[in-house]
């Protein structure tokens, strides 16, 4: 599953990435830095501690993209 999120500070577009059968699980921010994670669970508490719905122009799309990651 991959998320493309357009954040309201960059024309770059935040990533989301979880592939669980690759078992990769990746972010890239605003800015571009990016970040991996070992599982869905550290991947989802990075977001909700790091992002926040608001800053994106579709904050939704967030909501969604957790929600979605989550159940998978």
């Amino acid at each position: 599953m991959e998320y493309l999120l357009k954040s309201k500070s960059s024309a770059i577009p935040c990533l989301i990435e979880a592939d669980p059968d690759s078992n990769l699980y990746i972010i890239r921010s605003a800015d571009t830095s990016g970040q991996s994670f070992n599982t869905k669970e550290e991947l989802i508490r990075w977001v909700e501690e790091n992002w926040n719905a608001d800053d994106f122009e579709d904050p939704e799309k967030l909501r969604q993209a957790i929600k979605s990651i989550s159940a998978y």
